[in-house]
């Protein structure tokens, strides 16, 4: 029920999107990461990554226990 790849590559794709967004378009994150060397942006990249992803993984695990709770035929 919690581990599934669905969820995680739904997760993925949106963690992508919202940094890719977060970093090219918001004028303050673009001034903050222009300040940094290359290594540090990998760095701030790749933890964004993962701090986005675990959020929207774990939005998505509680969506799915609610709605399994809700609605117990819809379980297949």
């Amino acid at each position: 029920m919690f581990i599934s790849l669905k969820r995680g590559i739904i997760s993925a794709v949106l963690a992508l999107l919202l940094e890719f967004y977060a970093f090219n378009f918001v004028a303050r994150d673009i001034g903050i990461i222009a300040t940094r060397s290359f290594s540090r942006q990998i760095v701030d990249y790749a933890l964004n990554f993962v701090i986005f992803f675990i959020v929207f993984y774990l939005v998505l695990t509680l969506a799915a226990y609610l709605i399994k709770k809700i609605f117990p035929k819809l379980n297949t």
